[in-house]
C-alpha cells in the first residue's frame, strides 16, 4: 500500500511537472524607452560674464544674468552695436548664487561673482569728456562698474573717472579703483588711484581698458589698448591680499555707481558730484582668473 501511493505521487509530480514545462512560453522583452541622456558636463569657463550689447544686455557668460535699465540706448561700437549710457542711466544686475546647466539642473558654484578669487574685468569705452559740454571730466566723477556692498558707501569693486584735467592732454582720464576684500580682515580695503592711474588718449575714441588681479600673488595690473600701463604688478598688502571674496553682495552695476541706483545698493544715496558715464561701452567682460599679457591684448587686437 506505502508502495502504491508512493508511486502514486511521483507520477503526480512528473505530469504536473509537464504540464508547467509544456505551458512555458517564450517571452519577448519589451525595448527600454528612448529616455534623454544627460549631457555631458561642459569643459570649466572662466568666463562667468560677457555683454556684446548687440541691441540687448544678454549675459552670454556662465552666469546669464538678467538686468533692470536705466536711461540706456544703443549706437555703433567697436565691434556691432554698444551701450550707450544717458544721463544718470546704468544696467543693474542682481546677483545670485546659483547656476542653472543646461539639463535644466540647478548648481551652486564655488566661483560665484561673491567668491571670484582672481579675476579679470575688460571692456572699450567711448567716453565723451565731461557732461557739460565735453572737453576733460571736472563737473562730476562717472561710475563705469560696480559690484555692490550693501552696508557701505563704496562697493566692493568700484570703477570710475575721477574730476581731472591734463593740460597737455585734453583726452586724458585719472582712473580710479577701489575694491573689498573679506579674506583681508586686516587691510581689507584698497585703492588703486595714484598717479599711475592717469592714462593719456582715453576719451573721444574707443579705447580698451582691462583690470587684472592673481590671488596667488595679490598682484593687480592695469591695462590700455592691449599694453600693461605703469600699474604693474602692484602687490596688495604686501602680498597678503589673496583670493577676493565679496560680502553683503546685493547687485552688479555698469555705467554707474553702486549708490546711484534708484534704489540704492549700498548704505548711501545718490550724490551731487557722481555722475553716469558720458560715452558708449562694449564688449564687456568678466573672468574669474587672472589673464596674461598675452590674452589681454589678445582682447583688444581682436576687437573682444
Amino acid at each position: 500500500m506505502n508502495f502504491k501511493n508512493k508511486f502514486f505521487r511521483i507520477t503526480t509530480l512528473i505530469l504536473t511537472l509537464c504540464i508547467i514545462i509544456t505551458s512555458c512560453q517564450k517571452l519577448t522583452r519589451p525595448a527600454l524607452g528612448n529616455y534623454p541622456k544627460d549631457p555631458p558636463t561642459p569643459p570649466y569657463n572662466p568666463l562667468k560674464s560677457s555683454f556684446s550689447f548687440e541691441n540687448n544686455t544678454t549675459d552670454d557668460g556662465e552666469n546669464k544674468l538678467t538686468s533692470t535699465s536705466s536711461n540706456v540706448s544703443y549706437v555703433a561700437g567697436i565691434k556691432g552695436q554698444a551701450l550707450k549710457i544717458g544721463s544718470l542711466g546704468y544696467l543693474v544686475f542682481p546677483l545670485k548664487d546659483t547656476n542653472t546647466d543646461v539639463n535644466g539642473f540647478v548648481n551652486i558654484p564655488v566661483d560665484t561673482i561673491k567668491n571670484l578669487g582672481s579675476f579679470t574685468l575688460a571692456f572699450w569705452i567711448n567716453g565723451l569728456g565731461d557732461v557739460a559740454g565735453g572737453g576733460p571730466i571736472q563737473t562730476g566723477a562717472q561710475g563705469i562698474f560696480a559690484i555692490s556692498e550693501s552696508t557701505q558707501f563704496w562697493g566692493n569693486l568700484e570703477i570710475f573717472l575721477e574730476n581731472y584735467k591734463d593740460a597737455a592732454d585734453p583726452n586724458a582720464v585719472w582712473l580710479k579703483i577701489h575694491m573689498f576684500n573679506a579674506n583681508d580682515a586686516a587691510n581689507s580695503e584698497q585703492w588703486i588711484a595714484d598717479d599711475n592711474t592717469k592714462l593719456k588718449n582715453v576719451l573721444n575714441k574707443w579705447t580698451h581698458i582691462a583690470l587684472t588681479y592673481d590671488a596667488s600673488t595679490s598682484a593687480f595690473n592695469l591695462y590700455k589698448d592691449g599694453a600693461v600701463t605703469a600699474v604693474n604688478n602692484k602687490i596688495l598688502d604686501a602680498g597678503n591680499y589673496g583670493k577676493i571674496k565679496f560680502n553683503n553682495v546685493t547687485g552688479m552695476v555698469i555705467g554707474s555707481y553702486a549708490f546711484q541706483t534708484k534704489p540704492s545698493l549700498t548704505n548711501h544715496g545718490p550724490e551731487s558730484w557722481a555722475q553716469s558715464f558720458n560715452g558708449a561701452i562694449d564688449q564687456f567682460h568678466l573672468y574669474n582668473k587672472a589673464m596674461s599679457a598675452a590674452e589681454i591684448n589678445d582682447l583688444y587686437t581682436s576687437k573682444q
